[in-house]
């Protein structure tokens, strides 16, 4: 009898879609989640996982998520200011949520468990019962775009603050963990000379979430295998129409899932540029 496996989504800003492609690649193969956990944009992909929603379902939703929110990076920012503005973007975005997700985690088809951000302490919250929309509106709550959400009387803001790859959260039982990675958040010196204030502040943000990373990486290891299917593919940034970052989150996951041995061992698997750089890791490496 197999041990269970846990699906775990991660911060990715602009390239958040990639993980529909992910998930397609683990589809092809007859890998399913027992577990999904989420944070960020990524809580969006991980409840429509464990909805058992499909890759159409989601390309979508992403779709009119370019068109409606995040094709202007600058557009967003400027609704998110004003108080009036947040709430109406809010309200669309939560209308279109309603489309693609059941109401309650009940309701899932596999477990779920999501990560917020306690706004008043700075705590992480771990969501995994009751109102699924709250939720998952909470841990996508990214400042200067969607307003705190308030869940049983915290106001929550995004889990990407605490948890950017909330691996800290999957169950005790887990046998092999596959996180699906949006990548590191470096750009070239020449890209960083250009930026605008907003857009150095939200390279900031993914560069401090990114090195979480490292700390919940060792301490899951210890337990079980952790298999990371990641690309870079696009820009952080950017919120482009999802159809390539789709295709570039497949391709990249088919070539790496068929790259892993038959039995899998305790280690990383599939050690993204970026994180390769940490000794810590490199040293824990069980496979390409």
């Amino acid at each position: 009898m197999r041990r269970p496996i846990a699906v775990v989504t991660t911060f990715g800003l602009g390239r958040t879609p990639v993980q529909i492609g992910m998930m397609q690649a683990l589809a092809n193969r007859g890998l399913e989640a027992d577990y999904v956990i989420g944070t960020s944009l990524g809580a969006i992909n991980a409840a429509a996982l464990a909805a058992g929603r499909s890759g159409e379902q989601l390309r979508e939703f992403w779709a009119w998520a370019h068109e409606e929110v995040f094709g202007s990076p600058v557009r967003a920012l400027a609704r998110g200011l004003t108080a009036k503005q947040a709430r109406r973007q809010q309200g669309n975005f939560s209308a279109r949520l309603e489309e693609l997700l059941p109401g309650s985690f009940a309701e899932l088809a596999t477990p779920l468990r999501l990560v917020a951000t306690d706004l008043a302490s700075g705590s992480e919250v771990v969501l995994d019962s009751g109102d699924l929309q709250a939720a998952v509106k909470a841990s996508c709550a990214v400042p200067g775009v969607f307003p705190p959400v308030e869940v049983e009387d915290a106001y929550l803001i995004d889990g990407g603050l605490v948890a950017g790859m909330p691996l800290l959260t999957v169950p005790d039982d887990v046998g092999t963990v596959i996180v699906l990675d949006t990548g590191h958040s470096a750009v070239s010196l020449e890209a960083a000379g250009g930026y605008r204030w907003w857009e150095v502040a939200a390279l900031s943000y993914a560069h401090q979430i990114r090195g979480q990373a490292v700390n919940a990486l060792v301490r899951t290891v210890r337990h079980c295998p952790v298999v990371m299917l990641s690309t870079d593919s696009g820009k952080m940034l950017d919120f482009p129409q999802p159809d390539a970052l789709i295709e570039a989150g497949l391709t990249a996951a088919e070539e790496q899932l068929t790259r892993l041995p038959g039995r899998l061992r305790r280690g990383i698997y599939n050690l993204p540029p970026g994180l390769d750089e940490f000794e810590v890791l490199r040293a824990r490496q069980a496979g390409p």
